[in-house]
């Protein structure tokens, strides 16, 4: 069995039911792993700086993140327009900033965060140079309809290379 970091595990899970919460879901975490996982095409990433540097990502189906945003937004999102992104990447931004806040006083003390961006394609892999520390944490979306399994799914990932002072 694989060990996890549980001050990360637990950065990554309050964080990001935190950074849900104006969507009025609240996500259940289903899986944890030390590794990367990005296996839905769409993705929202946020750069973490501070005594630990880092980013954390959102990673989602395309109908998923559409779910998410519209949640946020209070319609439906039927298409990636430009509120659709904005809001996706407001989620990013939100779910990082409840990770960071998480951080706080631990040995991976963050002191802000970046922009969002997002990613879109199913073709891409991120790549971390050694010593970074990484978490993946998967969560269900009990509100999408079990006929769409692959969208009550997403993943955050946390990726950290401690500081100095850890």
């Amino acid at each position: 069995m694989l060990q996890v970091d549980t001050t990360l595990l637990s950065a990554v899970i309050t964080g990001t039911v935190g950074g849900m919460s104006m969507t009025g879901i609240k996500p259940v975490p289903v899986g944890a792993s030390r590794y990367s996982a990005s296996r839905h095409s769409h993705a929202v990433m946020v750069g973490l700086v501070g005594r630990s540097s880092g980013s954390v990502s959102l990673n989602m189906s395309e109908s998923g993140m559409l779910f998410l945003a519209g949640q946020l937004m209070g319609e439906p999102a039927h298409h990636l327009d430009e509120d659709a992104i904005d809001a996706a990447m407001e989620l990013g931004n939100m779910t990082a900033g409840c990770i960071k806040e998480e951080l706080v006083a631990t040995e991976y003390d963050v002191s802000a965060i970046s922009l969002p961006s997002l990613i879109i394609g199913s073709s891409y892999a991120v790549m971390f140079a050694r010593g970074i520390i990484t978490l993946s944490v998967e969560f269900e979306i009990g509100d999408v309809p079990v006929t769409q399994s692959n969208e009550r799914l997403f993943c955050t990932t946390i990726s950290l290379l401690r500081g100095s002072g850890a």
